[in-house]
């Protein structure tokens, strides 16, 4: 459930939901059946057992890499928790808050960001920082910041972060350069700040994406 206060979301992550209860069978079944680029998760999903458990088994033996969407909402995260989750994935994405909570040491922004990738073995860590936009830091050195632009218009930051982390999974499977990636991702969270809610039904809010960056619609 969530609120807008002084046109800034507060989430009740309402207990003993669906997505709490994903047991290994059927889950097993399915990724025998299809072939899969990556395994995409929010740390939310290890808050009750039986997905914890089955989550921690579909990552336990390597196979696929991990893009790991780090959500702290409180009382729902354990730090030993999310640090286990960031031990097993390849890339992160989180917000300079919850930056600031798992990384308290450091004397900025980048300093945190390295101590997290270092702690944890990522390749890639990506920040977002609402209206300052976001940045992506590399294992290998690699830096790329990016701005919204002026004219953005924000009706509610509500799927942000979502739409952000879409387009990185896109990037990542289609194999674009960082700094297009970043930029396109902030692109597609700035058009979703200036809509109610975290999803849009009508098919002609993504038609400049899909046709600019060449994706094959039906």
């Amino acid at each position: 459930n969530v609120r807008l206060r002084d046109g800034q979301p507060s989430y009740d992550i309402v207990p003993d939901q669906a997505y709490d209860h994903v047991a290994p069978e059927p889950l097993s079944a399915l990724t025998s059946e299809i072939e899969c680029s990556l395994l995409y998760h929010g740390t939310l999903a290890a808050r009750q057992p039986i997905s914890r458990d089955t989550l921690f088994g579909l990552t336990a033996n390597g196979d696929l890499p991990v893009f790991v969407d780090v959500n702290l909402r409180p009382p729902w995260w354990q730090r030993e928790e999310v640090a286990a989750l960031l031990l097993g994935a390849r890339w992160a994405k989180l917000n300079h808050d919850e930056l600031a909570l798992l990384m308290p040491a450091g004397d900025d922004l980048e300093a945190r960001t390295r101590g997290l990738i270092a702690d944890y073995g990522l390749e890639l860590l990506i920040v977002t920082r609402g209206k300052r936009g976001a940045a992506v830091y590399a294992a290998d050195g690699e830096a790329l910041q990016v701005a919204p632009a002026a004219t953005v218009s924000v009706v509610d930051a509500v799927g942000a972060g979502d739409a952000f982390a879409s387009v990185w999974l896109l990037g990542l499977s289609l194999g674009w350069p960082l700094a297009q990636t970043l930029e396109r991702a902030q692109a597609f969270a700035s058009a979703m700040v200036g809509v109610r809610g975290a999803t849009v039904q009508d098919a002609a809010f993504y038609r400049p994406y899909t046709d600019t960056w060449g994706l094959a619609t039906s």
